[in-house]
């Protein structure tokens, strides 16, 4: 909805059992949306629940008409950190992974996607 009406949104997945959106507000941030929970930039709403974040991942493609996508752009995101309270080591001892390793797979994912949406968009 928020894309077909010309706003920059993003999905988001919580690898546990959820998912949401992100609205692009144009001043440097992304907004939370959740219209299941009707909630708005309450970033730490799935903390209240009781959960323990592992991975919440953000995939956005961006609106465009034509020329290439920009290798700059973060069309994933690892955005864990954004919902939770927990800082990066205690994050990364319940994904029993580095932040780097992480880091190192969504980077080769973003080369990947950046690669097929120069391919399939107009």
């Amino acid at each position: 909805m928020l894309r077909a009406l010309g706003h920059e949104a993003r999905w988001v997945v919580d690898w546990a059992d959820h998912v949401w959106v992100e609205c692009w507000m144009g001043d440097g941030q992304w907004i939370h949306l959740d219209p299941c929970e009707a909630a708005l930039d309450r970033t730490l709403l799935y903390e209240e629940w009781g959960k323990k974040q592992t991975y919440i991942i953000a995939f956005w493609a961006p609106l465009r008409s034509g020329g290439e996508v920009s290798a700059v752009q973060n069309y994933i995101s690892d955005v864990t950190l954004k919902y939770t309270s927990d800082d990066i080591d205690a994050i990364s001892k319940r994904r029993k992974l580095e932040k780097e390793v992480v880091d190192d797979i969504v980077e080769k994912s973003k080369s990947l996607l950046r690669h097929q949406l120069n391919n399939v968009l107009p």
